[in-house]
């Protein structure tokens, strides 16, 4: 949460022409309820739970989207193999290292809660990491770069 996955994300789409997806939105659209008020509710694994179920959906309809993904995904196998599948680009960054405001849809979470377990799936299933310093337009050109190699 909070590395710029959105920002990232509807850059990329627009630059290559493509529909971009956004896992938070298509949440709240489909359940009328932020995915804090999810996890609030009917728990974290509820909000995983739909969170991979958005992916696989998006995926399934748009093979040609950008599309922004909940990191909880990588802790499930069906996540594991639907990345495997598409093109996945990590961006490997600490929220408190994302120059973008905070949302009202995230929840509580430490920065590094889930980090250091999901680290080595990411690691493993990226086909692209986008770390370090840079501002979106940066990691969107890195992106298009490898895209276009």
């Amino acid at each position: 949460m909070g590395v710029g996955k959105t920002t990232v994300g509807r850059l990329l789409a627009r630059r290559l022409g493509r529909p971009f997806l956004d896992g938070d939105q298509q949440i709240e659209e489909t359940t009328g309820r932020t995915g804090r008020e999810i996890a609030a509710i009917d728990g974290v694994p509820a909000l995983h739970a739909l969170e991979l179920s958005v992916l696989l959906q998006a995926l399934e309809d748009s093979s040609d989207a950008v599309v922004a993904a909940a990191a909880s995904i990588v802790d499930r196998p069906e996540g594991q193999s639907a990345i495997a599948e598409a093109t996945c680009i990590w961006i490997d960054r600490r929220p408190d290292e994302s120059s973008g405001p905070g949302e009202e849809h995230r929840r509580d979470v430490a920065p590094n809660e889930n980090l250091e377990r999901r680290r080595p799936l990411f690691e493993d299933l990226a086909d692209l990491v986008l770390s370090g310093p840079g501002n979106p337009e940066d990691y969107v050109d890195r992106a298009l770069a490898f895209l276009h190699r």
